[in-house]
């Protein structure tokens, strides 16, 4: 075909229009924009690639270590018995014991229409987690040992403490209505071969060396302490362990017990501290009183007014006075008789008033005390101290240890 025939030719750069300075800078825009896109779906890609690759790591790992769980059980199970296991749970796991389902605490209480008494300061503590951790807190319990619980109740603690796997338990129960709850407990726990005991007394009446007669056993001292003889209790048990009787015939009795926020901060209440107290003192002469953890009051039912304080106290191996339990109380509590006062105002009234100050001066004096301290800035040396030269005092001058600055004044006889 000749080139006639083949039509006009077009130039098209003459023909098109040009583009305006606003449509070349769009065209720009649209360029970068497609550009900015495109690094961003690459980068994109790169990072799915990167995390493909870690999961895939991930797995192959996972994978290993199974395989070498695996082989490393085969391993351990050539051994006739697993001698870094602990005895409690190289016990369990011979025995396949284990204690059977059971309802709830709550569900306990509601089956059995059990409600606390207010005049017994009862408060249930139905969180097992926290019953778990209040037995955890008492250290390691051994297969041989006997643990003594105060005041189970519907048995929350109760239940913690069979999954140490004692080889006694001990209940003192003030309340005869937890029977069932208790005997339930108990029938449950028949096939783990645990001593369970059940005692409805009052503890601060109960006979430890009647009830606890071999002193071969570790003992252990647990429980949800009602509030209203918490410190009276404590007392009690800290002159037992002065005098090595009852459950502290030997030194390793430990106690771990629930006090109310605030005494449980008096017992562990260090030199100046604002709740450094008589029971401060006498807590720290015989034992190391350790506070564990708190407890919201929203935990118990029904819910107290204030937190409650779990304390470990363990006894000395070597006690910071031989002096006799009540001379050292009587001391310590006429010291703190008078807490924002000078320390010798409350040790004073110790002393008949004939002679009081000349007396008290000479005694501060050969203890080596400063007199004009108060009560709370007392170590327990010092306090030991005043209590020694108040025994020697009484051995020269008896009729004092019958003084009480409290009592009456005889009345004239006509």
């Amino acid at each position: 075909m000749s080139a006639s025939e083949q039509g006009p030719k077009i130039k098209y750069g003459e023909s098109a229009p040009k583009p305006d300075k606003a449509q070349l800078q769009f065209m720009k825009l649209i360029e970068e924009q497609n550009l900015d896109r495109v690094q961003k779906l690459k980068r994109i890609r790169r990072n799915n690639l990167l995390t493909a690759g870690a999961l895939g790591v991930s797995v192959l790992a996972i994978y290993g270590y199974s395989i070498f769980s695996v082989q490393q059980e085969k391993f351990l199970d050539d051994f006739e018995e697993p001698k870094k296991m602990a005895q409690p749970s190289a016990r369990v796991l011979q025995s396949g014991m284990r204690l059977p389902p059971m309802p709830t605490i709550r569900e306990l209480v509601k089956l059995y229409r059990l409600q606390a008494r207010k005049q017994l300061s009862q408060n249930f503590l139905m969180d097992e987690r926290l019953t778990d951790k209040i037995v955890k807190s008492a250290g390691r319990i051994d297969p041989k040992d006997l643990v003594l619980e105060v005041g189970p109740g519907p048995g929350g603690i109760t239940r913690s403490i069979l999954r140490r796997h004692p080889q006694r338990l001990l209940l003192v129960e003030k309340d005869p209505r937890f029977g069932e709850t208790l005997q339930l407990l108990k029938e449950c726990a028949s096939p783990l071969n645990i001593q369970f005991d059940i005692h409805y007394d009052d503890i601060l009446r109960f006979n430890m060396e009647q009830h606890i007669p071999d002193t071969s056993q570790r003992i252990h001292l647990i429980g949800n302490l009602p509030f209203a003889i918490s410190t009276r209790l404590l007392i009690n048990w800290l002159d037992d362990l002065a005098a090595r009787r009852g459950a502290f015939r030997r030194i390793d009795t430990c106690m771990t017990l629930t006090f109310q926020q605030e005494v449980a901060e008096r017992i562990c209440a260090p030199v100046g501290g604002e709740q450094r107290c008589r029971l401060s003192v006498m807590s720290q002469v015989w034992t190391e009183p350790v506070m564990k953890f708190t407890i919201p009051g929203k935990a118990f039912v029904p819910k107290p007014q204030v937190d409650v304080g779990v304390v470990k106290l363990i006894p000395l191996k070597r006690p910071k006075t031989q002096l006799p339990f009540h001379l050292v109380e009587r001391v310590v509590r006429h010291i703190f008789s008078m807490r924002q006062k000078y320390c010798r105002r409350g040790y004073g009234t110790l002393l008949p008033p004939e002679d009081r100050e000349e007396v008290a001066q000479k005694l501060f004096e050969r203890a080596e005390v400063q007199d004009t301290l108060r009560p709370f800035e007392l170590t327990v040396e010092q306090c030991l101290r005043l209590a020694e030269v108040y025994s020697e005092h009484l051995v020269t001058r008896p009729d004092v240890a019958a003084y009480d600055y409290r009592a009456p004044k005889n009345a004239e006889v006509l």
